[in-house]
Parts: structure tokens; C-alpha cells; sequence
């Protein structure tokens, strides 16, 4: 089907009777191009994707799962699912397509005692911490309050208590979904278990999950936290006590240096909103006064721009993370895993910083380790390295190819300093001629992963994703 098409024009060509008994069968929603609601339900967290879907079908639960995606199949629409819509590269919307929008399925169920939480698909990081905080328990999620659990959660699940209890992957007990064939199945370590380890790492290759189940773990409500901005000429030093710190840092700290600029946001004075900068945010999800002495050399390494370093509430960290990076803005995130920070790897940082497009954008380095890697094997393969790095697009004039470009660029130079490997959740928002985004995310696993979708989805019906070829598999079977 053109993609050049106009959205009406498909749903025309679908036929009233058609669009009538997906209407009927559902108990959720129908969202069509003329519809009230449809400019709400199309856009997504990343401003630079910009697509119109034919149909969007507003789900109520896994029985319309199964009817939106019956119905996509037995008309040839492509289709996309939609979480919490933070989807970085576009992949929650499909231009012509189906859309399957999980937004109205946003239960959050606590079990303090057992320690367990059971999360719809609908919900985002911040849905889920109002719920979990109450009890001062919470599971890893994304590093930002307005993303979406599904989303992070299958990538990995890379936040602000990693080194303390891991990824999102190493707390998930067991997920249901709905595969290609409308069939609902549950995975765990007990059922479905090659499900259930792809999964972990694979991303929305294999099903629509309606349901998590993850364990908690106690942090907060109250925190020690981190936010200090240096001037961008202390970058040297910075790095080096922040590398040498985070070296032998108990567990409990977890940060992230940000190589960029002062954010214009409520918390630090106007003056100095845009002023290059480097700067770095944390959370030690421990005892927050032993916290506070950990954290003191990261405090002192010169005159600071601001220091916002205080005991803060554990969701305060996801909301900053929301308003450092608001909905509507253009971006392009890519991501690149290290063993070990090198002499070039921070001359790259901070050199590209220094010839980035825009003043919004940054390099990120994010200390990992810890106990990142307990959950037991899954898909996820670089949970062995010591550093993620972001390269951070974000602007909001017309600047779209220099910004892409620059990141494009910034990542590669990365590479050849002896970086390897992506996050699912970070790979920007195009493939340049060099590179295999389905290879740096799934590395050593991509051939076990093809054979688990050829199982559960042999006509890759879920592509809109860091993809995985199922015919790979069922051509080398043949």
C-alpha cells in the first residue's frame, strides 16, 4: 500500500462494512482520520516523526489485541503498537497502517507484601512510580517519567536504580500476550521459556504484551540525589573524578554525565539557561546521609554553575528527566557500549559537544555494572558492559540534517574508539549506509532470536521495531 496515499483514502478503500465490524468487535475505540481524536492519537513523544495511520484501534484488553491485529492481517495494513508513545525513532505510529494504542490500558496492581507489581501496557515510568512509592517500592524503569513501560521494559530497561537492582529485564517475573495469530499466551522463566528469555531484550519482534509482572524493590520514597552543572572548561576534570568515582562506587549510586548545556527549567536561574556545561545527575538508592558522603567528591571538583544535589522524592529524578526532554521536540538518540572510558573516548565526547548544531545537544555517559545482569540470561546481550553512551539530538528549529548528521557522526567516531553494541532504545531515527542497527542491538543473539520468530511470528506481521527477519531462519531451514 503507497505510502503516499492519503489516510482516507485507505479507510475508503476498506469499505464501510468493513470498518463497521472492526468497530463493532472491539470494546475499546475506533480512531479514524476524521475523527475528533485523531491528532491527539497520531502523535508521539519524538516531534520529528510525523505519520498518519489509517486506523487506530483504542484497546481495551487482549481480546481486542487479538481483533485490531486479525483485522490489520485480513486487510494488509502494516501495524504499529503504541505504548506510552516516548517510541524515539517512530516505530508506535505506521503511516497507513493499523495502529494498536494500548494508552486506556493503564492498570497499576501492588502487592507490597509479596513485593510484586502487575503493569498494564498503557502505563509510563511515572504511572506506575505514584502507585509503587506509596509503599517505598519500585522496579527499574526508563530514566524519564513520561516513558512508556512496554517500550523500556523490552529493550532492556536502563534507569535510575541499575546498579543497585538492575534492569527492567531482571526484575520482569512474566509478561501475556498476543502473538500474530491472536492467541494468548503467558511467558516466564516456567512457561514459554525461549519466549520469555527473547522477550528480555528482543523487543516487540514476537507479540503485543497486555500484561507485565515484575518484582519490587525497596527504594525511597526519599532519595539522595545528584544534580550538579559545571562550567563546560571543567569537562576534563569532571570526567576523570566522575570515571574515577563511579569505579569503586558502592553499588547503591547510580549516574548519569551529561556533556552539553544548562537546561532552561524552572530549577536554575535564567541567566544561565544554555551556558555549555557538564553536568551530573544520580540517584543512591540507599540510606540517603551515607549517599550524601558518597557523593561529595562529585561535589567539589571546582565552582559549580548550580548544585541541586539534596535528599529529593525517588520520582522527582524520572519528572526532571521528563522536563529535560519534553514532548514535541525533535530528536535523535544513538547509543554505543564501552568496556571502559579511554583517553579518546573522552576527547570525542567532549569535542563533539563543542561542535554540535544545536545547544540542546549532548553526549551522555551512564555508568552501568552493579548488579545489572541478576535476572539470569536473556536476550539482552550487553549487560556485561561497564558504560552505555548516548548521543543526544535535540532541537526544534529546521537544523533536521546537521543535527542527524552530527549524531550519525559522533557515534561512529564511538565505534572506532572501541565502542560496540546499541540499546534498542537509542538508535536514532535512520540507518545510514554503514550500519546494521538489528546487529549493534542484538549482537551474538540475533540468530537464536530469528529462530524464535520464525516460531511465533513467521511473517514478521510486528516489523515496526529494531526488526529481526524470521525468513532468515526459515530459509535456512529449507
Amino acid at each position: 500500500m503507497s505510502d503516499h496515499k492519503h489516510p482516507l483514502g485507505t479507510v475508503a478503500e476498506l469499505g464501510d462494512e468493513a470498518i463497521a465490524g472492526l468497530d463493532e468487535g472491539l470494546r475499546g475505540d475506533l480512531v479514524l482520520p476524521d475523527s475528533e481524536g485523531y491528532e491527539d492519537a497520531r502523535n508521539v513523544w519524538n516531534g520529528l516523526i510525523n505519520q498518519y495511520p489509517a486506523v487506530i484501534a483504542r484497546v481495551k484488553g487482549a481480546t481486542d489485541v487479538a481483533t485490531a491485529i486479525q483485522f490489520a492481517r485480513e486487510h494488509d495494513l502494516e501495524i504499529a503498537v503504541r505504548g506510552g508513545a516516548h517510541h524515539q525513532a517512530g516505530s508506535a505510529i505506521v503511516e497507513n497502517g493499523l495502529v494498536v494504542d494500548l494508552a486506556d490500558m493503564d492498570g497499576v496492581h501492588v502487592d507490597p507484601e509479596a513485593k510484586i507489581a502487575r503493569v498494564e501496557p498503557g502505563t509510563r515510568a511515572e504511572d506506575v512510580l505514584a502507585e509503587t512509592q506509596q509503599h517505598g517500592l519500585a522496579f527499574p524503569t526508563g530514566s524519564a517519567g513520561d516513558v512508556g513501560i512496554p517500550g523500556s521494559t523490552l529493550g532492556g530497561g536502563i534507569g535510575w536504580m541499575r546498579r543497585k537492582n538492575g534492569l527492567g529485564i531482571d526484575a520482569l517475573r512474566s509478561v501475556e500476550l498476543v502473538t500474530a495469530e491472536g492467541e494468548l499466551l503467558k511467558a516466564s522463566a516456567d512457561q514459554n521459556e525461549d519466549l520469555f528469555w527473547a522477550l528480555r531484550g528482543g523487543g516487540g519482534n514476537f507479540g503485543v504484551v497486555t500484561s507485565f509482572e515484575f518484582d519490587l524493590y525497596e527504594v525511597g520514597p526519599m532519595v539522595q540525589g545528584l544534580g550538579i552543572f559545571y562550567p563546560f572548561d571543567l569537562s576534563e576534570e569532571v570526567m576523570e573524578t566522575h570515571h574515577q568515582v563511579m569505579a569503586d562506587a558502592p553499588e547503591e549510586l547510580t549516574t548519569i554525565l551529561l556533556s552539553g548545556h544548562v537546561p532552561n527549567l524552572p530549577p536554575m536561574p535564567d541567566e544561565l539557561a544554555g551556558t555549555d556545561a557538564v553536568a551530573m545527575l544520580g540517584c543512591y538508592a540507599g540510606d540517603p546521609e551515607s549517599g550524601a558522603e558518597v557523593i561529595e567528591p562529585l561535589r567539589e571538583i571546582g565552582e559549580p554553575l548550580i548544585d541541586m544535589s539534596d535528599v529529593m522524592p525517588y520520582e522527582m529524578l524520572h519528572d526532571l528527566g521528563t522536563q529535560m526532554y519534553p514532548w514535541g521536540r525533535k530528536y535523535t538518540h544513538r547509543s554505543v557500549f564501552v568496556d571502559d572510558l579511554s583517553e579518546d573516548i573522552h576527547e570525542t565526547v567532549v569535542e563533539q559537544t563543542e561542535v554540535a548544531p544545536t545547544p540542546m545537544s549532548a553526549v551522555g555517559i551512564w555508568p552501568l555494572g552493579g548488579n545489572i545482569g541478576h535476572g539470569g540470561d536473556y536476550a539482552f546481550p550487553w549487560d556485561d558492559k561497564q558504560y552505555m553512551i548516548t548521543i543526544e539530538g535535540n532541537w526544534e528549529a529546521f537544523q533536521n540534517e546537521p543535527t542527524l548528521d552530527w549524531a550519525a557522526e559522533t557515534e561512529r567516531m564511538i565505534r572506532e574508539a572501541g565502542g560496540e553494541g546499541a540499546y534498542a532504545g537509542f538508535t536514532g531515527v535512520e540507518e545510514r549506509d554503514w550500519e546494521d542497527w538489528t546487529e549493534q542491538v542484538y549482537g551474538e543473539n540475533y540468530d537464536r532470536l530469528s529462530e524464535i520468530k520464525a516460531e511465533y511470528d513467521p511473517d514478521n506481521v510486528f516489523s515496526r521495531n529494531v526488526n529481526i527477519d524470521p525468513q532468515e531462519r526459515l530459509v535456512t531451514q529449507q
